[in-house]
């Protein structure tokens, strides 16, 4: 019996949710000639042997008609690169693609990556790969709340991208195992980054294949607690062993006859950045207060200007009262006028009368 054309490594530990939602996933690959490792690192096997049982896939073994197309291993646990290499003992493929079980596959990403490899003959492609942010709702299911391109724009995956940081994670790559004959297998010595300082060898022996689809999920949780959670810890491990390795890489290169002067001439440049950047943080800072100040003053004079602009309208509303009050007393001085020169006149007329009367 031939072997398959795709081993699949699932990771996992006490984390049910994620491998019945990776397993179903899988399941949905339109290419099928694969066989699936589930490395259960340190967790509850019974839990994780129930979960597989119950997959669309099943447990090689546990029935009579031999379906089952999961191998279940178990380890002692604790480090992700060592169940890697576990994996790749316990199964036999051409490719080896490793599907964590909070990440997810789209459901051509087999089919696409492979004929990419068989085509072009490349020992290691990527294709894009989609930050998929979730959070566990009021249900106790986990919904996507962001996604976005991991590294969007990025040209390709060579050297001169993965020595300032990984730009790949394992969910979106698919490689020949026979890439380890020439660079090895996963070290580890690393807890974390084992994925990135392989990928530098992988790439150092050959140009890894862009496939330029979003055909891969990178699952991520900052709110989540527990073993679903990506946690603080495990940045703070992230930087403390990529730091490890670059310092590994030059403690070889000088042993092997290597001059520090590039190394010492590119910390001097990293250090004349590093200033550079700060003082451009305290320039924005000072021109930030600058502009703060600035603004609290238009917003007095504003302030200023409403209240003189309500002191206006108060004194024109009082002329406008003031001018009604005055049009019924013009009025009435008029019309007290024009009587008081009727009765005038009438006197004036009644004692001319009264003379001619008194002269006939």
């Amino acid at each position: 019996m031939s072997s398959p054309t795709v081993a699949i490594l699932v990771r996992t530990k006490d984390r049910p949710r994620f491998l019945s939602r990776a397993l179903e996933n899988i399941a949905q690959q339109t290419f099928t000639d694969y066989t699936v490792c589930v490395i259960n690192d340190g967790g509850d096997e019974q839990a994780t042997r129930a979960i597989i049982e119950a997959s669309p896939l099943g447990l090689q073994g546990s029935d009579a008609q031999g379906s089952g197309r999961v191998q279940l291993l178990t380890t002692a646990g604790g480090n992700m690169e060592a169940a890697s290499n576990a994996g790749l003992a316990a199964t036999t493929s051409e490719y080896v693609g490793i599907h964590d079980d909070d990440d997810l596959w789209a459901p051509e990403f087999l089919e696409r990556t492979v004929a990419a490899l068989e085509e072009s003959g490349a020992l290691m492609c990527t294709t894009r790969i989609v930050e998929r942010y979730e959070r566990e709702n009021a249900d106790g299911e986990f919904e996507v709340y962001e996604e976005r391109i991991f590294h969007d724009g990025l040209p390709g995956m060579g050297l001169q991208f993965l020595f300032r940081t990984n730009r790949a994670v394992p969910i979106g790559i698919l490689y020949r195992r026979s890439l380890h004959e020439l660079v090895g297998f996963y070290d580890e010595s690393l807890p974390v980054v084992g994925d990135w300082e392989f990928n530098m060898r992988a790439a150092s022996v050959a140009d890894i294949l862009l496939v330029d689809e979003p055909l891969a999920y990178w699952s991520l949780r900052p709110d989540a607690e527990g073993s679903e959670a990506n946690s603080v810890k495990r940045q703070a491990d992230h930087a403390r062993f990529d730091s490890m390795v670059r310092a590994r890489a030059i403690r070889e290169d000088l042993q092997a006859g290597a001059q520090p002067g590039a190394y010492l001439y590119q910390a001097h440049l990293a250090a004349d950045l590093e200033r550079r950047v700060i003082d451009g943080h305290d320039l924005t800072r000072d021109s930030l207060d600058i502009l703060r100040s600035i603004e609290s003053r238009l917003e007095r004079i504003e302030a200023r200007q409403q209240a003189i602009e309500s002191r206006q309208q108060s004194i024109e509303e009082r002329l406008r009262v003031l001018k009604h009050l005055r049009a019924p007393g013009r009025a009435l001085r008029s019309f007290a006028q024009r009587s008081l020169n009727q009765r005038s006149q009438a006197r004036r007329g009644a004692e001319a009368g009264s003379t001619g009367e008194k002269g006939a």
